[in-house]
């Protein structure tokens, strides 16, 4: 499955999430007052109750996305409908928490977190929904602004922390090699060789350089098939990609050696 637009992993969208879900839960609940729990908070706190739970909602889904904002791995649309539940579930058990030492019910805990659950889901299900299609428009006429040349033929390279670092045209980039928790990413820039290290991992570039015609020839590199001058073998058997530019030869594992092969 495609990976989620990159404004999803962005600070300000998470900000909106941490504002806006209490904010939702708490208007909604108050002029709607749906699913009994009216009766459920009681008449004479309700709202008390009802600003209480909506401060501790607030507080869950800043650390929850937190989280996610650091989370380096890459963030498809079912892990982020997984993340989004997790989060409600998470949420529910401090809520339930809450209720439980305060209101006087005779419910077991868990009984707790399951109308807490069922409140919570059926209000900010609505949430995620408005603001998950906001930002997914906010993207589109973001990228549609754009010239097209910018859109459909660069590359975007984003650090652990999601912010763009690096925009370049595939052409020029010559190769790109992982070391510890950085990738160096070398091009040419005014018939000069350049490098950059970004705070990255391979995997978390994959599509993307496979998207721009990059081709994995190592488990540490990723090679533009248009900037080697030839393949060799050298006396120990050990395979390597020869560049047009002035850079090291690039070791090829046998594993990517025949499709790399092919495209030359």
């Amino acid at each position: 499955m495609a990976s989620i637009p990159g404004i999803f992993r962005r600070f300000i969208p998470q900000l909106l999430h941490i504002v806006v879900l209490p904010i939702f839960f708490f208007a909604f609940m108050l002029i709607h007052r749906s699913l009994g729990i009216e009766s459920f908070l009681g008449h004479e706190w309700f709202g008390v109750h009802l600003t209480i739970v909506s401060c501790i909602i607030l507080l869950c889904i800043a650390v929850t996305r937190i989280v996610y904002y650091f989370l380096p791995v890459q963030i498809n649309y079912s892990l982020y409908i997984f993340w989004c539940m997790v989060e409600l579930i998470f949420t529910s058990f401090f809520v339930a928490l809450y209720l439980w030492l305060v209101m006087d019910k005779p419910m077991p805990y868990f009984e707790f977190v399951t109308s807490s659950f069922k409140f919570l889901f059926f209000t900010q299900v609505f949430a995620y929904v408005i603001m998950s299609l906001s930002l997914r428009v906010y993207d589109y006429h973001q990228k549609a602004s754009e010239p097209e040349e910018v859109t459909s033929q660069r590359m975007r390279f984003y650090d652990n922390q999601h912010n763009l670092k690096l925009v370049l045209m595939p052409s020029s980039i010559i190769y790109i090699s992982a070391e510890e928790n950085y990738v160096n990413i070398f091009y040419k820039e005014n018939d000069r060789v350049r490098d950059y290290s970004l705070r990255s991992s391979m995997k978390a570039l994959d599509e993307l350089c496979q998207e721009n015609g990059l081709v994995r020839c190592h488990r540490s590199f990723y090679i533009n098939p248009a900037q080697v001058k030839v393949l060799r073998k050298d006396k120990d058997g050990i395979m390597y990609a020869e560049m047009n530019a002035d850079v090291r030869h690039i070791p090829v594992s046998k594993t990517y050696y025949g499709q790399l092969s092919e495209m030359l």
